[in-house]
């Protein structure tokens, strides 16, 4: 709910923004909103060993469906705006799955391979899938 109403709130403060700075101006603004509002998500199964990722969309919501289009089984365990996210794996118990997030690629695989073998008694891991966000 209070998401919805920052929502509104933001897009009230775009629409006030391009009436005073006209069409040209307007664009600039529109450009720099989309540039920060990028939401990715992924979503795996630790039964099937099944996952999605999606990056740069509009919405957590688009974000988070677009993650499971091409896995009917799999649970969006994470979502974010900008930055990386990354999906860890282990290598001798294939049940064990990590997600976790970084500002950058590197950064995000870490996390994940890190959370998998230490955390979630995964030993050795290995990065299954990453998705970061553009920045333009």
């Amino acid at each position: 709910m209070a998401n919805g109403r920052m929502l509104k709130i933001a897009g009230l403060s775009v629409a006030m923004l391009c009436i005073g700075l006209g069409s040209v101006g307007c664009k600039k603004v529109l450009q720099e909103v989309r540039k920060s509002q990028k939401h990715a998500a992924i979503a795996y199964d630790e039964k099937t060993g099944g996952w999605g990722y999606s990056y740069d969309q509009l919405t957590e919501s688009i974000a988070k469906t677009e993650s499971t289009k091409k896995c009917s089984t799999c649970t969006v365990r994470v979502s974010w705006n900008q930055g990386c996210g990354a999906l860890a794996q282990s290598t001798t118990k294939k049940e064990i799955m990590t997600t976790a997030l970084g500002d950058t690629k590197l950064a995000a695989e870490t996390a994940a391979k890190t959370e998998c073998a230490t955390k979630a008694g995964g030993g050795t891991c290995n990065v299954l899938v990453y998705a970061c966000n553009s920045t333009k």
